[in-house]
């Protein structure tokens, strides 16, 4: 009787062992499967955020609203001095920002633009 006790209290405590065992790989398993889905997400995330600041700089290129714009500069330094009078220029940056909606995720895109413009009514002399 003694011995049959003790086998069922040793088979008890491999069972024991084992479900322990088993409860931690699906433990494990589970985060890891939250983790990928968490890393999917924050792509998902950015992409849609670099989508949208490229929108953004499309838009700012056809049709361009100076709320949008940080002016860095009027002219940069690879123009030459005698195309003031004809060439309007202007050196600005576009930033978007995005936030999801329950602040896990932030996403931020900077560009750099070059407008430029032709004054109307000037001619350059080629003499």
């Amino acid at each position: 009787m003694r011995q049959s006790g003790m086998a069922l209290i040793s088979a008890l405590i491999f069972l024991l062992v084992m479900l322990l065992i088993v409860s931690a790989n699906l433990f494990i398993s589970q985060m890891s499967m939250k983790s990928a889905q968490a890393a999917q997400r924050q792509l998902l995330f950015e992409q849609r955020a670099l989508a949208l600041h490229l929108n953004s700089v499309s838009d700012a290129t056809s049709t361009s609203s100076e709320a949008d714009f940080t002016i860095i500069s009027r002219c940069p330094a690879s123009y030459a001095v005698w195309s003031d009078s004809l060439i309007k220029c202007d050196l600005l940056t576009l930033a978007t920002s995005l936030l999801s909606d329950d602040s896990r995720f932030a996403a931020s895109y900077s560009s750099m633009l070059v407008r430029q413009q032709l004054i109307d009514g000037e001619v350059l002399d080629a003499e």
